[in-house]
């Protein structure tokens, strides 16, 4: 399967909590096969599906709290 990186920065993530509720969130979306979250530079990193939009993974993170661009 063709996969796509995508960097996002999420300034509301603060600790290993946040990273935690951070990735399941993204996790929950089709296409998504891994998600690397940096607690320190406040990015989280997605591998997914050529398919899935920049725009919806920045939204399930804005909605779990950790709004992100």
């Amino acid at each position: 399967m063709e996969t796509t990186t995508t960097t996002l920065t999420a300034s509301g993530i603060k600790c290993q909590g946040c990273a935690g509720a951070a990735k399941a969130a993204v996790e929950k979306l089709p296409g998504v096969t891994a998600v690397e979250v940096d607690v320190p530079g406040k990015t989280v990193t997605v591998t997914h599906a050529p398919d899935t939009r920049r725009e919806s993974l920045a939204d399930v993170l804005t909605k779990a709290g950790f709004p992100a661009k």
